[in-house]
């Protein structure tokens, strides 16, 4: 599989294999998960919910650049990022595991006759039993049009921003400072999004903004450090990002619990704000371990 369609460097990373037609919108994907337990710290994701969102990511990538059209070097702006799992099957395949993602696509908008913009359904399988659905919704546009939008903010960040202190890692079920993506603040309820290059499984490469995929991490994070009891799970993360999170300005990320109508579930609402503007907002749902 080219990285290059995946938006990755490092082999490692690399979850999706391949992917065919079914139909004229609908296509297949298949992945291959690593076993589990081996991870080095900040370069595998011990989270099986981060495996998940990084599985869909790349299935998403994959069919927009190789049978949509999107040129390699447009810039993806992701809107959507909604999936749910079978977290019992995560901890029951203590083995590799070879996935098949059935995926349904949507166009959305158009440029001329070029398709510019999807939607994605997904429906995830494990030796023809469903495990998992996903939901994206994202587009493609030029570099110009993209330094335009993003001005000062266009060029990519290679130099380590500056570092707080982080939470205390057990609390977030990590073994080190460099997977841990918030720093505590005086308030409770509330933390400082914090960005640590050395964790290539979230920093692949250098990049002009914060990627999706922290801003999901560090919403888990924070569901762990308020919800009740401390083991809890995300089996469902539904997210909707505003605008960009930038690295040069302090992100915020609140979380409270939510409301949920499953018997026994449990709901954290978080929310992600910079320079006053509401970021993203993500509701995980799940239950403690």
């Amino acid at each position: 599989m080219p990285k290059s369609f995946v938006h990755l460097r490092r082999d490692d990373s690399v979850l999706v294999t391949g992917w065919q037609r079914s139909s004229a919108m609908n296509y297949q994907v298949t992945a291959s998960w690593p076993a589990p337990g081996n991870e080095v710290p900040g370069r595998g994701f011990r989270s099986g919910t981060m495996t998940v969102a990084q599985t869909v990511r790349q299935a998403g990538l994959l069919l927009a650049h190789a049978e949509f059209g999107a040129p390699l070097d447009y810039a993806i702006l992701l809107r959507t990022f909604d999936f749910a799992f079978d977290m019992d099957f995560l901890g029951a395949e203590n083995k590799p595991a070879d996935l098949i993602i059935n995926v349904a696509c949507e166009p959305t908008k158009t440029r001329g006759r070029a398709i510019n913009s999807l939607l994605l359904t997904m429906s995830i399988h494990f030796e023809g039993r469903q495990v998992g659905t996903a939901s994206t919704s994202f587009e493609w546009i030029p570099p110009a049009v993209f330094r335009r939008l993003r001005g000062a903010h266009a060029e990519a960040v290679s130099e380590q921003p500056p570092l707080s202190a982080p939470v205390a890692p057990a609390q977030v079920d990590c073994t080190t400072d460099v997977e841990v993506v918030l720093a505590p603040t005086d308030d409770a309820g509330r933390w400082l999004l914090r960005s640590d290059f050395r964790n290539t499984a979230l920093y692949d490469h250098p990049v002009d903004h914060v990627p999706g995929l922290v801003l999901i991490e560090a919403a888990q994070q924070a569901a762990r450090l308020v919800a009740s009891p401390k083991t809890f799970r995300a089996s469902a993360v539904n997210t909707v990002f505003h605008r960009y999170v930038e690295f040069d300005s302090p992100c915020s990320i609140e979380a409270r619990p939510g409301e949920t109508e499953v018997e026994g579930a449990t709901a954290v609402s978080v929310t992600g704000y910079q320079n006053g503007e509401l970021a993203f907002t993500a509701v995980l749902t799940g239950s403690s371990c």
